[in-house]
This record gives C-alpha cells, sequence and structure tokens, in this order.
C-alpha cells in the first residue's frame, strides 16, 4: 500500500491495491477475509460476474425448447414454481439447507440456500399450455413446445377480380 496521504479518498485507493494484491496471491487468498460492501457493489469486481443461480441450459429441437435447471435439494413441489409465457422462462423457489443439522458446525459453505428468482428470456415463441416438467437427480428439466403456427406461412388467398363496370 501507498503512504500515508492527506488526500480523503486515499483509504478507497488502498482499498484497490488490496484488490490487486489478490491477483498475486491467488483467488482464495481472501476469500474467507470479511471485505466491504458499498451499497451493493462488490469489492471485488468477480463478485459483479457471478453466475445467476439457478444455472440453466437451453436446448433448441426442431419442435421444442429445453430448460435443464440445476436445482439440487429440491424436496417438493410446493420448494418450485415454474412460468413460462411465450418468450419468457421464470423459475423461482426457495431450497433450504441440504446436510445441516441444529448442533452441526459448518466448516465451509459455497452451495446456495435460500430463495432464487430467475428470468430467462426464450430464443423462439413457445405455447405456454403444451409444456411439461419433470424433476430428477438435482435438474429441472422443462420441456416447451414451440409455437409454431406463428412461424407456419399464411393460407393462399385466391383473389377474384371483377369485370370493370363502365
Amino acid at each position: 500500500m501507498s503512504p500515508k496521504s492527506n488526500h480523503p479518498f486515499e483509504f478507497l485507493n488502498q482499498l484497490q491495491e488490496l484488490g490487486d494484491m489478490r491477483k498475486w496471491l491467488g483467488p482464495d487468498f481472501l476469500k474467507n477475509m470479511p471485505m466491504p460492501n458499498f451499497q451493493g457493489v462488490p469489492f471485488f469486481q468477480d463478485e459483479a460476474t457471478a453466475a445467476p443461480f439457478p444455472p440453466i441450459d437451453l436446448y433448441n429441437r426442431s419442435s421444442e425448447i429445453v430448460a435443464v435447471i440445476a436445482l439440487p435439494g429440491l424436496k417438493s413441489q410446493g420448494d418450485v414454481a415454474l412460468t413460462v409465457r411465450p418468450r419468457l422462462l421464470r423459475v423461482r423457489g426457495q431450497l433450504s439447507s441440504y446436510f445441516a443439522g441444529a448442533h452441526d458446525h459448518v466448516l465451509s459453505s459455497e452451495l446456495f440456500r435460500g430463495a432464487f428468482d430467475r428470468e430467462i428470456d426464450l430464443p423462439e415463441r413457445v405455447n405456454p399450455d403444451g409444456v411439461k416438467a419433470v424433476y430428477r437427480s438435482g435438474l429441472l428439466i422443462v420441456y416447451m413446445a414451440k409455437d409454431l403456427a406463428r412461424e407456419a406461412p399464411g393460407n393462399t388467398v385466391a383473389i377474384e377480380f371483377s369485370p370493370e363496370e363502365g
């Protein structure tokens, strides 16, 4: 860190230098140290780019869009809600602790628990009535039938020509 300064914001510059030290010491060096959070802005830049939860893979098949949503630890249908609109998939719910009991001392905690709410814009229109969802092995798999009626070519209409009146 730099020598003492009379500049009122020098402390913030020193905090930035601490962030630079993380590059040399490795990403886990400061992991368990309490760091300041200024009005919701993360102290280290990579915290802002953390992946949203839950992680979702989307697959575009010929007649459907398939979403695979990683949600380990769901116990019942009441833990999760799924909403599908023509261009939007929304998954929200609550994950409780996976293992810890009342008297357990947690040594490390990296698994997500708590409330979640995520919306995904779909690449094509889907039929909200043509949705099937299955949960197995910690994955919520959502099959959404494409709205093919919107993409089908229109019917050819014959045009009747009447003789000109004169």
